[in-house]
């Protein structure tokens, strides 16, 4: 199968690049330089697809995966024009790909949403599963589901347009909250998280990467939570990555509220992505394509743990 990935210079683009390599597929890797990705049979340069610059050559291609997306506001950037900024990256670019591919005669578009489209958090004690209504709260998220609502219009019997929807990646390179949680355990840091009783889900990089080569496959649109493992606390994960340095148990277990506000000061909005809740139920996707992940929990935190 000929696959193209957009974003393939990307976290998640160039670790789909390898996946659909290893398993035969002929990759066609498209970023806005065009530099070369290992895995790739080919290279496009695309510009600045949310400017219009430039959507690579579709013909013959069986499917796509967009792992193009506009992630962060700059400090700079006033909320207007981050909104603009936002549609045009993760909506209007999409939808104008998306409607390319099917002029082309590509089978199959994948698109790489996020959670964000349903909710950024989830009520403690509760799960969120794809029966749950949507109702984002950050500009991101808004943008997502716009996006997968606009390309499920363009699914057709002959194309199939599919939206996964993965918590937070980590993976080998992994940045924000996660890379500094990392620091802080190999310098085995007590941090005082213990106390807090949250659940948050998380995905390995690789094995969202197989999950998008498997929804190429899928013969019905729509849009999938994908998980691949149970949601666990800020503090169990800080205690795995301790381990995986070397040291014991040093997630503190002060008040929480104390641990908060120091958090809120040093993080601002992504202080509820380290100490908020967020779990989802990928269970869906795993009954509609048959789909394991590759890597546990554990496994995955070694490999993201090692040296480069």
């Amino acid at each position: 199968m000929r696959i193209l990935v957009t974003g393939a210079a990307g976290f998640l683009g160039r670790a789909v690049i390898a996946s659909g390599a290893e398993a035969g597929h002929t990759m066609i890797a498209a970023s806005r330089t065009g530099e070369e990705i290992e895995g790739a049979d080919r290279s496009v340069a695309t510009g600045d697809m949310a400017a219009g610059d430039f959507v690579p050559d579709l013909a013959r291609v069986d499917a796509v995966i967009n792992c193009a997306a506009r992630v962060h506001v700059t400090k700079a950037e006033a909320p207007d024009e981050a909104a603009r900024a936002y549609h045009a990256a993760n909506v209007a670019m999409p939808v104008a790909l998306a409607k390319r591919a099917r002029e082309a005669g590509v089978r199959s578009f994948v698109q790489v949403s996020s959670v964000a489209a349903i909710a950024s958090t989830t009520p403690d004690g509760s799960i969120i599963d794809d029966a749950t209504p949507p109702s984002p709260t950050s500009a991101y998220g808004k943008s997502k589901l716009e996006a997968d609502r606009a390309l499920a219009d363009l699914a057709t019997d002959e194309f199939t347009v599919v939206s996964l929807r993965p918590p937070a990646i980590f993976g080998p390179g992994v940045g924000a909250w996660f890379a500094m949680l990392m620091r802080a355990a190999r310098l085995g840091m007590p941090l005082p998280v213990g106390a807090i009783r949250n659940t948050r889900s998380f995905a390995f990089v690789g094995n969202i990467a197989e999950a998008s080569l498997a929804a190429v496959n899928l013969v019905q649109s729509g849009a999938f939570i994908v998980t691949d493992s149970q949601p666990l606390s800020t503090a169990d994960l800080y205690r795995k990555l301790l381990e995986g340095f070397g040291y014991g148990d040093r997630a503190w277990s002060w008040p929480s509220a104390i641990t908060r506000i120091p958090a809120q000061i040093a993080l601002g909005d992504r202080a509820s992505s380290l100490l908020g809740t967020a779990a989802f139920d990928g269970s869906r996707f795993v009954a509609e394509t048959g789909w394991q992940p590759r890597w546990t929990m554990d496994e995955a935190l070694r490999l993201t743990l090692e040296p480069e």
